[in-house]
């Protein structure tokens, strides 16, 4: 589904609970937001994904792309995502209160078996209710050179509960969602192949197949979210009102095999077990007024993220500076964040044709740390400091959009962003002996944005021939940002007591996206083509010197589709993908883990869909159609999976 989109991608490979959304160059957790029915969701945690959900469960996804969303969570400079999960009205017929839907699914690639069931229901009384639940289990992928991806497999299980009430002015909806993965994957899951095993392991382990597990951790991550929407909407031009509160946990806990207690792991590694925990609270409140040719939209947002990190390394367990095992990597510390936010939103309709956005939004973020039990690692004497640092600033955005005719529209946008320090940022410590690096990064100032956006869309019929439906859209995009956060290399850390994270210069990032969609009678054919471009003012790990490519943007491409429908019930079609080479990535490997050129690739996909009655249908998907073994852009290097036949029934009750 994401990568359908223009400016839009994935930046993984073939193992699951690796993948980054990319969104023009920004694929950092952070850098985005991402909202179920309201409710804000992500994950941080090194090589490891961000975002976890199954795709059954939406009915609908709006991206924003670029800072240019005033409700958006702070520091989105990548875009938002607005996604919705599915209710009864989505399969209910005008004639039915009571339903279900079952779905059972194939994949060749790593022989993993999908099942779920729906239910949901309507009553005359306002009152609508849906139950899903889904699992899928996997095997190892299978790569396009027939090697197996070792540590791969998964058992997933995803559920849905929604509950909604409608009545006159008033709407209620209260959704919870449960997402469960399970699987013996590497402890930095976002990698390549596994590490070599020498002849020393065997002799350790005891066999060569016990020194590859003695490689992998039993991983296992949850996540719960909880919403409460309510809209009320009277015949008042004055009130248009909606609440959101929501609630959502993301739990990762994996251990390595009780093999291994035995060996020695560095702090860097974690330790032989980890837990790692978000909370999230969130509450939104906005109001919508129209008042002449004004609509005005005012609204307050607060967030609370609290997060838990602490690990258990069986080699210090006689070590009291380090707890004896039990302590928060200095790498990844705990702690609170708050954000608590308030604006407001004027659109102004200046003529028929011409419409004027201007928002002004203000943000204060208060972070605090959690001191870390371990005294290597709390040591007020080499700057170790937890207390508590607080952010703020003023975001202004300004948008022009103009109706050239009545099928050509031009729009034009500009916003001052900001993006506060991260726990991460601020509190990452180095041990109290370290030779540099060792105090907390509490002078960090915040990063800031201008975001320029400039474009064109155009919809029309009767273009090339009778009935025939064009519709296409051109954006141009430049991002400059300011005083990015970045660790201290090179000759910026070569100082005791000064924080791993610094201010630089920042960064600039700039390109286009093209898209066409075209439609004649049964036929119809999508094309797109990105390009994004950039680089760090200063090097990373010097930043008086000359800039360089910015690691996070991916290479040119471009994506083509044609389908057709064959008949009433039967439609074919076809997807080929190019991405090319990325070789601008800096020229000091170790700045950052995906800075692996990648080589340009194509791949293609087929799919079918047959409905042999209103209550079935069938689905057939070919992903990967010639078997291409590649590695995509800033994956690491790890690689893609191979051709994988997919195969899908739905049955309706």
């Amino acid at each position: 589904m994401v990568m359908k989109m223009p400016g839009v991608s994935l930046d993984a490979g073939a193992r699951p609970g690796s993948e980054r959304i990319n969104v023009w160059g920004f694929s950092h957790p952070s850098a985005l937001s991402v909202r179920v029915d309201g409710a804000p969701v992500g994950f941080q945690q090194y090589r490891y994904g961000s975002f976890f959900l199954d795709p059954q469960l939406l009915r609908s996804v709006r991206v924003v792309r670029g800072d240019h969303n005033v409700r958006a969570s702070v520091g989105a400079f990548g875009g938002s995502f607005i996604m919705e999960t599915k209710e009864a009205a989505d399969f209910l017929d005008p004639d039915s209160s009571i339903g279900a839907m079952a779905q059972a699914g194939f994949n060749s690639v790593n022989e993993q078996w999908k099942r779920s069931v729906t239910t949901y229901g309507a009553s005359d009384s306002g009152w609508s209710v849906l139950l899903h639940g889904s699992r899928r289990d996997a095997d190892d992928i299978e790569l396009g050179n027939g090697d197996v991806f070792t540590f791969s497999g998964y058992r997933q299980h995803s559920l849905l509960g929604k509950i909604r009430y409608q009545s006159d002015a008033h709407s209620m909806m209260l959704s919870h969602t449960r997402y469960d993965d399970q699987g013996r994957k590497p402890w930095a899951n976002r990698r390549g192949a596994m590490p070599s095993i020498s002849d020393y392991k065997i002799n350790k382990y005891g066999s060569y197949q016990a020194a590859v597990f003695a490689t992998s951790v039993d991983n296992h991550y949850r996540e719960y979210t909880s919403t409460l929407n309510y809209h009320y909407q009277p015949f008042n031009d004055n009130i248009d009102t909606r609440v959101v509160i929501a609630h959502s946990q993301n739990h990762r806990y994996w251990e390595r095999p009780d093999s291994t207690y035995q060996s020695y792991i560095t702090s860097g590694q974690y330790g032989h077990q980890v837990w790692l925990s978000y909370e999230r609270w969130f509450a939104e409140l906005t109001n919508t007024s129209h008042i002449g040719d004004h609509e005005i939209m005012v609204g307050a947002q607060y967030q609370n993220q609290d997060r838990n990190s602490h690990v258990y390394n069986h080699t210090y367990r006689n070590r009291p500076a380090k707890n004896n095992g039990y302590y928060t990597p200095n790498f990844e510390p705990s702690g609170e964040q708050q954000t608590a936010s308030v604006f407001v939103q004027d659109k102004y309709f200046i003529t028929p044709d011409l419409e004027l956005t201007a928002s002004l939004r203000y943000n204060h973020i208060r972070s605090q740390g959690v001191p870390n039990p371990a005294p290597d690692y709390n040591d007020p004497s080499v700057g170790h400091d937890y207390s508590a640092i607080s952010h703020q600033g003023w975001e202004p955005r300004v948008a022009l959009t103009y109706d050239v005719s009545a099928s050509t529209q031009l729009k034009a946008a500009y916003a001052y962003g900001m993006k506060a320090p991260t726990i991460d940022e601020l509190y990452t410590v180095q041990y109290a002996k370290a030779s540099k690096r060792a105090s907390s990064s509490r002078d960090l100032s915040v990063t800031r944005i201008n975001a320029y956006l400039l474009g064109l869309s155009d919809t029309r019929q009767n273009v090339l021939t009778e009935g025939d439906h064009l519709s296409s859209e051109v954006t141009l995009f430049w991002n400059d940002i300011v005083h990015d956060v970045a660790q201290r290399r090179g000759v910026n850390a070569t100082k005791q007591k000064q924080g791993y994270y610094t201010n630089l210069d920042g960064r600039y990032t700039y390109g286009f996206d093209a898209q066409l969609q075209y439609r004649l009678r049964e036929w119809f054919t999508d094309a797109s083509v990105s390009m994004v471009r950039g680089k760090h003012k200063g090097s990373l790990r010097d930043s008086t010197g000359e800039d360089e490519y910015w690691y996070e943007n991916p290479p040119l491409n471009a994506k083509l589709g044609i389908g057709h429908q064959l008949t009433d019930t039967v439609q074919l079609g076809w997807q080929g993908q190019y991405w090319d080479e990325q070789d601008r990535v800096p020229d000091e490997p170790s700045l950052h883990t995906a800075n692996v050129a990648s080589d340009a690739y194509f791949f293609q996909n087929l799919y079918g869909e047959w409905k042999p009655s209103d209550d079935l249908v069938l689905r057939a998907t070919i992903v990967n159609l010639t078997d291409q073994y590649y590695t995509p852009y800033l994956s690491a290097g790890v690689p893609a999976a191979g051709r994988d036949i997919r195969i899908n029934a739905t049955m309706r009750f």
